[in-house]
């Protein structure tokens, strides 16, 4: 992974200060960002001077969350969808991440009522590739805002639904876990999503169990009845 230019380092580390981004988004920053901050003796951000691009951006970017955590009486208002559009088109994952989750705490709107929450929740689940799809599943429990675990989860249903094929084994059985343990704390409006998702990666009976089904009726219980009748027909027609 390149390392990002100065500008866009020193940006970073003040956005991290403003939002006092968790550990978990931190771990998202390019290995080489770090090692940087971390060496006294080296290049340091704050011997670096942010560019004026970057105090513009960051400018751009608060402005955008004051937009967001304000109440509004159009919640599809031009300014609101400019605002997250403006969230949405950090290049940098770290930082939209880190803003995402910002806006999605700060912001009054009810989930099921707000018609960019879909936009908030593409946009994050744009961010999960690769390993930061392990590492992100764990904001799932960290992130103590309500609103913004709830987008999180949501993002990782999402990617659940329409982008199973890119998870590991290993990370279908860990998302398909936090999906469970998570159901019975989670919104109404989000039960349905995490059934269909813990459907597609985890099987019909583990989301036919969220549903409250009776271990009786399970695919795999019935599947048993089955198997065990036709064995009982062929003994007895020997």
């Amino acid at each position: 992974m390149k390392a990002p230019a100065r500008s866009r380092a020193s940006a970073w580390l003040l956005l991290v200060a403003i939002v006092g981004a968790s550990a978990i988004i931190w771990a998202l920053v390019p290995t080489s960002s770090k090692r940087r901050n971390a060496d006294p003796e080296g290049e340091t951000s704050e011997a670096t001077p942010t560019s004026p691009s970057a105090q513009a951006d960051l400018s751009q970017l608060r402005r955008a969350i004051e937009v967001l955590s304000r109440s509004h009486a159009d919640l599809a208002s031009s300014d609101r969808r400019g605002a997250m559009n403006d969230l949405l088109s950090q290049g940098d994952a770290p930082t939209r991440l880190t803003m995402l989750l910002e806006a999605a705490a700060a912001d009054p709107s009810a989930p099921d009522k707000d018609p960019l929450w879909p936009a908030l929740v593409q946009g994050l689940a744009a961010i999960w590739q690769g390993d930061s799809i392990t590492s992100g599943m764990d904001l799932m429990f960290t992130e103590s805002r309500p609103r913004a675990r709830d987008a999180v989860v949501s993002s990782f249903a999402k990617l659940a639904l329409e982008r199973s094929g890119e998870l590991t084994p290993a990370q279908q059985q860990k998302l398909t876990e936090y999906f469970i343990d998570l159901h019975g704390r989670l919104p109404a409006f989000q039960k349905r999503e995490v059934e269909m998702a813990a459907r597609k990666i985890g099987g019909n009976d583990v989301a036919d169990l969220l549903q409250g089904k009776s271990p009786d009726n399970l695919e795999i219980h019935r599947e048993y009845n089955q198997a065990l009748e036709e064995n009982q027909k062929r003994v007895a027609a020997q």
